[in-house]
């Protein structure tokens, strides 16, 4: 199969709520990558899972060569979709169909109790669809998945950190190709983590600016009623939209209302905590041998 340049031979599967987002932006700085504006294409997977459950998905392979339709000059063109890891044997299968065999593949690895949390944060502050308490969340995320032909598939808190097995495929298949960072050690070195990603894909370390933060959580709406008002379409944003003309303006009194709006996450209960420890326990334990790794603080 000839070379596409039009298609990614570097992919960051997952996982969500991981840094994927940042690390994403911040390979974007390299010269010699480029990273896709569209986020969370998910073409690999769209087809199979449901072309309704993700938001902004890309079907067509057509449109999914428009992503990459840039400077030909450089070594890596790359996408970032996180649920690529839940799916391993559907991403798997729709690289070796449309992509190259040596595609460089990147996966991050958060604790994945802290993970399903973070997540479930997530989709209550950006998921009109999540209108669940965590726990509820928890016991009704794979029923509502296969029920619902449009809920999004980065609602199975539990099965996306169920990391070993769906590691291990990408291992088995990629071997080499595969580079595993643990978020514990991105957020405690960022910049020795990066330049560990550009040794693994053969370019220059050059200096990359990560003081931009992406993604940060830590809040949430006070209300079901505001988090509608700001995240779903509606008359009210139709009239604000055409009174404030102005993006600018717009933007500034949107901000502000925002934080009138927005309260503090949370913290995880100790009784679903230690739940979910027990829950991944064994996963874990096997993704330590895998890895080679530590992992003893995700038991705690």
């Amino acid at each position: 199969m000839a070379k596409d340049i039009n298609l990614p031979n570097l992919l960051i599967v997952g996982a969500a709520k991981s840094g994927t987002t940042s690390l994403h932006n911040y390979l974007n700085q390299h010269p010699d990558i480029y990273m896709s504006e569209h986020k969370e294409p998910h073409f690999l997977i769209n087809s199979d899972i449901g072309v309704k459950r993700v938001h902004k998905a890309v079907i067509e392979l057509n449109d999914y060569k428009e992503m990459f339709m840039t400077d030909d000059s450089y070594k890596y063109k790359g996408e970032s979709s996180v649920m690529y890891l839940a799916f391993p044997e559907i991403c798997i299968k729709n690289i070796k169909r449309f992509l190259m065999k040596d595609i460089k593949i990147i996966i991050m690895l958060r604790n994945p109790v802290e993970r399903a949390f973070a997540g479930y944060l997530h989709n209550l502050r950006y998921n009109p669809s999540e209108i669940l308490s965590f726990e509820d969340a928890i016991d009704q995320s794979e029923a509502r998945y296969h029920i619902e032909k449009d809920m999004t598939p980065d609602t199975r808190y539990l099965h996306v950190g169920m990391y070993s097995s769906q590691v291990k495929l990408f291992v088995d298949t990629f071997n080499e190709n595969v580079h595993v960072i643990l978020y514990d050690d991105y957020v405690r070195d960022i910049n020795s983590c990066i330049n560990e990603v550009f040794d693994f894909l053969d370019v220059e370390r050059v200096p990359v600016d990560t003081s931009r933060r992406h993604m940060v959580g830590g809040w949430m709406f006070k209300n079901k009623i505001l988090r509608d008002l700001f995240i779903s379409q509606n008359k009210i944003k139709s009239i604000v939209k055409k009174l404030l003309s102005n993006k600018v303006l717009r933007n500034s009194v949107k901000n502000r209302l925002m934080n009138l709006s927005i309260s503090k996450t949370p913290e995880m209960s100790k009784k679903i905590r230690d739940r979910l420890v027990k829950y991944y326990k064994d996963d874990i334990i096997e993704l330590s041998e895998l890895l080679k790794r530590d992992l003893g603080n995700w038991l705690k």
